[in-house]
Formats: C-alpha cells, structure tokens, sequence
C-alpha cells in the first residue's frame, strides 16, 4: 500500500522494547491521508500506533484512547497480510457495526515487523430514522430537523437536554456544480449525506436545509461539555474529504458553524441564528477548522447590519467619491494611466475605509450597483485627460460573478465616450474561485473590446501561475508586499526578479505598485518593470489636484516628488 501517513505528536507509553514515539517517527503520516476516503493505520504489536482522521472517526476516538484492533475489527490479525480486501465487520465505540472490507499489508522498517491497514467503508449505512428523507441526501429537510430537535431540547426525559448544533456549507460547490454538471454535483450531495448517516450515531439529528447547506445536532451529556469538540471534529472530517465519483476524484472543504445549547443559548431558533453567524465568520475567515459562536459576531453583526443600511443610501446622495493614484512609465518619466480608488464619506462617521465596506458590499449584492457606478464616474472623469492618460479600475470578484461585465463596459465606455483602450480593468485571482469557465469567456470578450485586463496582486495567491496560463492577461502588479521587502530580503529580491522575467517572457508588462522610496525605485529601474506606483511618485488625490501633476502633460515626474513614505490608502 503505497501511501505516506501524516505524523502525528508521540503518545503513549512503551510499546514492548520500541517505544510509539520511535515507531511514529519512521512513519511520518501528511495532510494527504487524512483525505483519503478510506480509514488507514499502522499496527505495531496489534497495536494500533497511527491512524488518519477518517478512521479515527468512525471508531469514536482518538489515538490516544485507541482500542485494541481485536475489538473493533475482531479477525483482522488472522486474515493474512496479503494486500488483498477481506470482508469484516468494524465496531465503533458507540456500539454500532456495519460491514466493511480490509487489507493488512506487512511494512518492515528498521528490522521492526508491523502493518499497514485499509478499511473501505460502506457507501451507504441505513440508519432507522422517523423523520422523512430530504430527497437525494436521505436526510431529513428544514422543517423536519427544527421540529426533531426542538422535540429533543423539550421532551423532559433528559434532565438538561445538551448538544452542539452545526451549520455547514461545502466550499466552492457552485464550482463543482459548473465543472462536473448537475448529475455529479447530486451525486456528492448524496454521497455527504451518506457519510453524515455512517459517521454519527444515531441520536444526532441531520438535515440537509437547502442547497448545500447541512444541519447537524449532536446530543451529548450536559455535565460533559468538552464532548462537544469531539462531534465538531467528526463533522469537519466527514465534510474534508476526497470523492471518487464517476471517475472524477473531487476534493471537499466545507465551513462549519457552531452553537451549544444550552450554554450559548437554550432556544433552538436563536441557536440556529448563531451558528449562521459562526458560519458566516468561517466563510470570511476560509478556516480549515470549525468556527464556535461568541458574542462578539452578534455585535460585529449589528455594526454590519447599520453600514449596510446605510450603503443603501450612499449612492442616492453622493456620499461617493473617487480619487486617483498614478502610475508611472519609468522609461519616459511620464503619468501613463491613474488607479481609481472608491472612498465613502460618510454624513456622521467620516471617511470609511474600502476594507471596512467593501466585504459588506460584497455580502449584500451592493457591489454591483456602486461598481458600476465606480465605473461609470472613473471614465467619465478621465475622458477629460490627454488621450495617452488610461484609467484602471478594481473590479470585485463577486462584481464580475453577478454582474454582467461585458454589457457593463459596453454601456460605460458608450455613455463617456472613452476609448476602449484607455481602460483598464484590475482582477485578483479570486475571480477564478467560481464560475471559471463564465469568467474566462467574459474576460476574452471585453478583451476583444481593446480594454485591457490586468492582474492585482500577484504573487500572494496559491495558483497565479495557472491562471497566467488560462488567461492571456494584459499586465501584472506585483503585489506592495515583495517591493517593501525586496531591499532588506534577498528572497523577495529574487520574486520579483523572477516576476519580471515571466512577465517578459509571457509577453505582459509588469507593474510594481507601493514604492515608497527612491532606493525601491532605483533598483526598480535596473529591472525589466516598465511602470512603478506608490506614495513616491504621488499618493491618491482627487483627479483636479493631479492635474497639474507633473508628467500630467509632457513635463517628466521627478521621483521623490510630493512623496513621503507611509502605510498604503488604497
């Protein structure tokens, strides 16, 4: 069995004359087991010294607290050690078992004789239930769950009913629906659902609540709290995995949401309206783990909740406005395209910043229609500028999956009379998270327009490269973070470098933006970059003060001009 086990801190005492920390460091075990969707281990002794997550699981445990391998899958030390799948049956510790198929296969390291075990667990365990099955899942629906648990917080038999309550959203699942189509996108549905049924006990209650959203609740005895992050475990293990479906092996991640009842509170509405909020600050936060309740999102929401409000009324009275950055062509000196830069004056708190109300924007579908008003007002303001000035506008990612781009521009670049080529539309990677294949098309047709498309922050995020190769792009900014270190740090130095070499190669200019000193720039200058941006050469400013910026009309900009270095405004 050809698979590396993720290392795991030493437990335990000695197991015979080797101790479990000797034998787990000849075993070191990676991320990639954990992801199986099958339960691995390696025994020692008929120990079990390491295991991944999904086995882990089912059986109810940790490593620690391991039970002997005879008592949960009793004849698995007289099946042969041939690689070969034998039929068994697993025992969990909450007394359940069902049926599975195992292979022993002899690993020798060091003159130390053990094991590597496979367990394939069922795709399916029928579990008795008395609420009707959610089509396609086997769960139950929204309604059914809240009338279950309510039933279960209320039924008197427990003298204080306990249990954690769940939300969760499996991760990018729009863009497995649009990759793979309809049919497999049910099929991994179905397949979490199954894995919900087969992984927890029977108690715990399963919804599937719309989408691909889940419900769980798992009942545990109120003086025992701490079992709690037990069940919280289990369902980010049975939600992080990997499926083979129709020959397509499909990589899961989900955010989870969590509230205790009744610790956090005992009414189930309010409990549901917590974890939707802890499910909320895990999608913000992309985090690999579940997120817990407190009572700090309820204010955080209620904060929100008020600049929403008043976003809505932010367009209808012009509290909007736009400044603009320059950026500069080091090989003539010259302003050759200026950033536009949305600022929010708000009538009583001042000036908001775009990281305080763009998220929210975002949240609340206003992006598309103060994005296109960004638009529209950052064109219309430079069609007044000498033709060779461009304008560069930040389009969100959520802007462009919900909007229609293509008749966006259109329309704007109608209604300003600016040329298609004196605009420039700035995308981070993040537009490739959904609806890949829409996006791309989109792009190449507002491309075909003579607009040009230009990559932000490049650098920071995990597949710039492949998206590079989707799409032919324009530009490319190195993202602030390589220029502030590249002086100090060699391995920045070398990024940027390499960035520059790409660029050429690939037939991109390449922009450095946040350059704040005169020795950035000089070493700027004895690279390939072809245009700089930041404090140095001029900081965001209304597009009347720039407009006798030097390098505005045919006068060069002299570095070091108007600049005193600072944290960014953009």
């Amino acid at each position: 069995m050809d698979v590396t086990f993720p290392k795991t801190a030493p437990r335990g005492k000695a197991l015979g004359s080797t101790s479990r920390e000797n034998i787990t460091a000849l075993f070191p075990i990676y991320h990639l087991a954990d992801a199986s969707s099958e339960g691995l281990a390696i025994l020692y002794q008929g120990r079990i010294i390491e295991a991944n997550r999904p086995l882990l699981s089912c059986v109810g445990t940790d490593l620690q607290n391991f039970p002997s391998i005879r008592d949960i899958l009793p004849g698995a030390l007289k099946t042969p050690p041939d690689n070969s799948y034998h039929p068994g049956v697993l025992r969990t510790l909450e007394g359940r078992s069902f049926h599975v198929e195992f292979r022993l296969t002899p690993l020798r390291r060091n003159d130390l004789d053990c094991l590597a075990l496979a367990v394939t667990f069922p795709p399916c365990l029928s579990v008795s239930r008395s609420l009707s099955p959610e089509s396609g899942t086997g769960l139950c629906g929204q309604e059914e769950f809240g009338k279950a648990v309510s039933a279960f917080l209320g039924n008197g038999t427990t003298r204080q009913p306990a249990g954690i309550l769940l939300h969760a959203n499996i991760n990018r699942f729009r863009t497995i629906n649009e990759r793979y189509g309809t049919r497999i996108a049910d099929n991994v549905l179905s397949e979490i659902g199954q894995r919900l049924r087969a992984f927890l006990t029977e108690e715990c209650i399963v919804a599937r609540v719309g989408g691909d959203d889940f419900g769980i609740f798992c009942p545990f005895p109120y003086e025992h709290p701490g079992q709690a992050t037990r069940w919280a475990q289990i369902v980010r293990d049975i939600f992080h995995t990997t499926l083979s479906i129709d020959g397509h092996r499909i990589h899961l991640t989900a955010s989870i949401g969590c509230c205790l009842i009744p610790f956090d509170t005992y009414r189930f509405e309010t409990a549901c309206h917590y974890a939707e909020l802890a499910l909320n600050e895990a999608r913000r936060l992309q985090s690999p783990d579940w997120i817990s309740f407190t009572p700090l999102m309820q204010a955080d929401v209620h904060h929100r909740s008020e600049l929403e409000h008043d976003l809505q009324r932010a367009l209808e009275t012009n509290q909007f406005f736009l400044e603009f950055q320059p950026l500069i062509c080091l090989r003539t000196n010259r302003i050759e395209c200026v950033e536009a830069l949305l600022r929010w004056q708000h009538p009583t708190r001042g000036v908001i910043s775009p990281n305080e109300f763009i998220p929210i924007a975002e949240e609340s579908g206003l992006i598309v229609s103060i994005g296109r008003w960004v638009l529209l007002e950052a064109c219309a303001q430079v069609s007044r500028l000498p033709s060779h000035v461009r304008v560069a506008v930040n389009i969100s990612a959520v802007q462009f999956l919900h909007d229609d781009m293509y008749a966006a521009v259109i329309q704007t670049l109608f209604q300003t009379g600016l040329a298609a080529e004196r605009l420039e539309l700035e995308l981070t990677e993040s537009i490739f998270l959904e609806a890949v294949q829409r996006n791309l098309e989109t792009m190449s047709k507002i491309r075909a327009l003579g607009v040009k498309i230009v990559m932000d922050d490049f650098g920071i995020g995990f597949s710039s490269l492949n998206y590079l190769r989707s799409f032919p792009f324009d530009r490319i900014k190195i993202d602030r973070s390589f220029i502030r270190d590249m002086l100090n740090d060699p391995q920045a130095q070398s990024i940027v470098s390499a960035i520059m070499t790409l660029g050429h190669a690939m037939s991109m200019e390449v922009i450095a933006e946040g350059v704040e000193t005169a020795a950035q720039l000089d070493m700027l200058r004895h690279t390939s970059c072809s245009t700089a941006q930041g404090f140095l050469m001029g900081r965001p400013a209304p597009l009347a003060n720039l407009s006798a910026y030097p390098g505005m009309t045919d006068t060069p900009v002299i570095s070091g001009q108007n600049s005193s270095p600072s944290a960014p405004a953009s």
